[in-house]
């Protein structure tokens, strides 16, 4: 019998779960999760697909027999929000959530197919796929699936994946223009495509880290000496020049506007050169503004006398600070109380005990965990 089920299951026309993301960690615990279904064949002997997790209820969703699917996404996002693909029929996740802390057990049935999918217990942000070889149902980091589109992940998470978070219009003599771009999500986001929108693209198969960032510069040898570190991804384009009085920065991933940060008297937002600008976004959908952990400053001199490091720390209970240097050695681990949270600016100056490159602020607390670079320069 178990034969019979396993061949049935393989038929062209047979659905099968394909893909499980049930602990989110962008949004809050009651979206962005989801589950993925698909089926070989377009032509199907059955109009509808059953569904059960663990012993709860089954439910059902409907598949017209004259369509051309083959993929079922079941997703809980924003109301309407669904991914532009030929193939795939959208729904909402209507049913139970799916738990975050236990395994599950999914069962599918359509006609005379049969699948099930045997869940391990999920991790924040990781996908659920089933192993080729083994056939077991394990966790990946691997982003989601090529042919979902960027409109797939916006669905997801309520808002664009990648943003510009920083900008030096007007560096200091000898250091390239550049900016930075951060990936807001746990999932890797392709580079290949991404531009300022006036010159030509990056054409590489890499990928942005979830919660992570690169710089982008028209000339990278120059941006790496003034760095001193290899541990920040560069990345270089013949971006256009960007006026220091005024101007407008755009980031485009395939010829789709993300986002944009603009400077000048026109938008009441002059700069000082030399000079690196923080992000005030200029182009929809503006940058999430929960981000806990704020910097004054992203570059400091080590020989001037007069650099800073401050803090701004917007939470309502107590959070624990690091700062980390280069090779992982922890440097300062205090209590920040809630006194001293939110109205004021915390001066950090143990930062000049970190070493030349990248040194990091960690904060921690209850359901905060945020990690912020900062480059220390001679």
């Amino acid at each position: 019998m178990k034969a019979l089920l396993f061949a049935l299951a393989l038929l062209p026309e047979c659905p099968y779960f394909y893909e499980f993301l049930p602990h989110p960690v962008d949004v809050p615990d009651r979206e962005g999760e989801y589950l993925v279904v698909k089926w070989e064949s377009s032509v199907t002997p059955w109009d509808t697909i059953y569904l059960q997790m663990d012993n709860n209820k089954v439910f059902s969703v409907y598949v017209p027999p004259d369509s051309f699917f083959t993929e079922l996404l079941l997703h809980r996002g924003a109301p309407g929000a669904c991914p532009v693909k030929n193939g795939l029929l959208c729904l909402p996740l209507t049913s139970s959530l799916l738990p975050n802390t236990r395994a599950t057990v999914w069962n599918l049935s359509a006609g005379m197919c049969r699948d099930t999918a045997y869940l391990p217990v999920p991790k924040p942000g990781m996908l659920i796929r089933k192993d080729t070889t083994s056939g077991q149902w394990i966790l990946t980091s691997k982003t989601l699936d090529n042919a979902l589109s960027l409109d797939s992940l916006i669905s997801f998470y309520g808002e664009i994946p990648l943003y510009i978070s920083e900008v030096a219009p007007c560096p200091q003599e000898g250091i390239p223009e550049w900016f930075e771009v951060t990936n807001r999500t746990v999932l890797s986001f392709p580079l290949d495509g991404i531009s300022d929108c006036k010159r030509a693209p990056i054409k590489t198969t890499d990928s942005i880290k979830g919660r992570s960032s690169i710089l982008i510069t028209k000339d990278s040898t120059d941006l790496r000496a003034f760095l001193q570190t290899g541990e920040i991804p560069i990345y270089q384009i013949p971006i256009a020049t960007l006026r220091n009085s005024s101007d407008t920065l755009r980031l485009c991933y395939n010829g789709i506007k993300l986002d944009s940060v603009m400077w000048g008297k026109a938008v009441n937002r002059p700069i000082k050169c030399p000079s690196t600008e923080s992000i005030s976004p200029g182009f929809v959908p503006r940058v999430s503004n929960q981000k806990v952990l704020q910097l004054s400053e992203r570059i400091l001199v080590r020989s001037k006398k007069g650099s800073m490091l401050r803090v701004r720390i917007n939470s309502e209970i107590p959070v624990e600070l690091r700062l980390i240097d280069r090779a992982g050695v922890g440097i300062v681990r205090k209590t920040i109380g809630v006194q001293d949270l939110n109205s004021s600016w915390i001066t950090i100056p143990e930062w000049r005990r970190c070493q030349n490159g990248p040194c990091f602020i960690i904060l921690q607390g209850e359901g905060i965990n945020e990690t912020a670079a900062f480059i220390v320069r001679p």
